[in-house]
């Protein structure tokens, strides 16, 4: 097919709307079934740590600079094993530190002197015990390595109550919009490699000429 006539085009898509009704309800149908009976529900649990100055009565531009700087470093020993290993142990947990360690994120916050720690797990009670174990042993490890008392707890972990990842309303218009873009590409396949003659323009493109043309009869007295 040399050119796409968008008349015709949109015309057969037009006739084959059931073939998008029929996608729909399939991608929307599996799309439920996999995301309310087979995803893995995850739950997040969060706190936040601020770095402050020792002297928090005298603090100084040299003192924020350097917890600046702090950030990055503390977000690492943060997911280190020697934290994550205490963490284990502590808790009593049948994982690894590698394990742990994809279950954790350290992010700063907006390029500030706090820091976010979250913990993502199938249970939000294990989920909230982790991350605050998470933050305690990491103070600790602070105090410990650079005999440093500048990490405060700003805000608490809360036990979630809705999954992470799961938004059933959201991720099944996401599966209705798949089926429709599926359904899109399938009509338009099956319109541009279809190679039967549809009318006498067809027949008029391959070079030949139409002796006659049959009109669909548009009544029962008339087909009678």
């Amino acid at each position: 097919m040399e050119t796409i006539n968008y008349k015709e085009l949109i015309s057969f898509f037009i006739s084959k709307i059931y073939l998008v009704i029929l996608f729909v309800l399939i991608f929307t149908g599996l799309g439920y079934l996999y995301f309310a009976h087979v995803q893995t529900p995850l739950y997040q649990s969060s706190t936040n740590v601020i770095l402050v100055s020792e002297q928090k009565e005298n603090t100084t531009q040299s003192d924020l600079n350097m917890n600046h700087q702090l950030v990055s470093t503390y977000s690492e020993i943060i997911k280190n094993n020697s934290v994550l290993d205490k963490v284990i142990k502590n808790l009593n947990l049948n994982t690894t530190s590698e394990k742990l360690a994809k279950k954790i994120k350290v992010s700063a916050v907006n390029n500030t002197e706090i820091i976010k720690i979250e913990v993502l797990d199938k249970s939000p009670k294990q989920a909230y015990i982790i991350v605050n174990e998470v933050t305690d042993t990491f103070i600790k490890k602070v105090n410990e390595v650079f005999s440093l008392e500048n990490v405060e707890i700003l805000s608490k972990a809360k036990i979630a109550k809705e999954p992470y990842n799961i938004d059933l309303s959201k991720q099944l218009i996401l599966s209705a919009a798949g089926g429709i873009l599926i359904s899109f590409i399938v009509i338009f396949l099956i319109y541009y490699f279809d190679t039967t003659i549809k009318n006498v323009e067809d027949i008029e493109k391959l070079g030949l000429t139409a002796l006659g043309k049959v009109v669909k009869a548009g009544g029962k007295n008339e087909k009678k």
